[in-house]
């Protein structure tokens, strides 16, 4: 079996939901069935979506993730995963690091989801860093699934959510979330992809106000499971 290494830290819960799901969708019946796995959660990383939205100003986070990839690998991880949308904006510099390793690309994963589950117009909860590089909307529309992003006002919401609640450790409103899948239903979104790890960590329904909703987490936690060749539950 191949070892899991978890580029983590981006936040400490979803990567603390990463693990605990890897763990979840393995069809291990013993303790010897289960994924080695490596975690290594480092907080330092600067602030993705500040970077992307101000590359000149803010400090770029491609180098910390390459150090951390590149330690894992040496550790033995044959596949490498990280728990952040965002940090997809340098996914290509991450991969393109590795020797022997595996980058798996969370959007890339979560899009063919998506692509499963309707052919119609699908909408993006995540950052504004990876709203503005339009990461999920090239990946969509490859696909042939059009991407929509929340309006300005639920935007504002979603990145409340995310920095206001979620990293800051306290429980959104109800009604803040129903306001931003209020938002995607006018929009006439068929589905909606949990773009922020963030988001993964909130009890959110599979689906909302009719829209199917694929959480990118739930998503990569599945392919690594698949990727480390351990066998994955069918009814989780």
């Amino acid at each position: 079996m191949k070892k899991l290494g978890i580029i983590g830290g981006m936040g400490p819960k979803a990567t603390a939901q990463l693990f605990d799901r890897v763990i979840s969708l393995t069809d291990a019946p013993t303790d010897q069935d289960h994924i080695p796995i490596i975690v290594f959660d480092d907080p330092s990383i600067p602030d993705r979506t500040a970077h992307l939205l101000d590359p000149k100003e803010k400090p770029d986070f491609a180098a910390s993730l390459v150090k951390n990839a590149q330690v894992l690998e040496s550790l033995g991880c044959d596949v490498l995963a990280m728990p952040c949308n965002t940090a997809h904006g340098k996914a290509d510099v991450v991969a393109a690091s590795l020797t022997t390793a595996r980058l798996l690309h969370m959007p890339e994963s979560a899009a063919a989801e998506a692509a499963k589950a309707s052919s119609g117009p699908c909408g993006i909860l995540a950052t504004d860093g990876t709203i503005e590089t339009g990461l999920y909307d090239s990946i969509l529309e490859k696909r042939g699934i059009t991407p929509v992003h929340p309006s300005p006002a639920a935007q504002e919401s979603v990145m409340s959510i995310i920095y206001d609640h979620v990293k800051a450790g306290t429980e959104p409103p109800a009604a803040l979330l129903d306001e931003v899948f209020a938002d995607l239903e006018t929009l006439g979104c068929a589905t909606a992809i949990l773009g922020c790890t963030e988001l993964s960590v909130l009890d959110i329904p599979t689906e909302v106000r009719g829209i199917r909703v694929i959480d990118a987490l739930d998503v990569l936690a599945a392919a690594c499971v698949v990727a480390c060749g351990a066998r994955l539950k069918t009814d989780a």
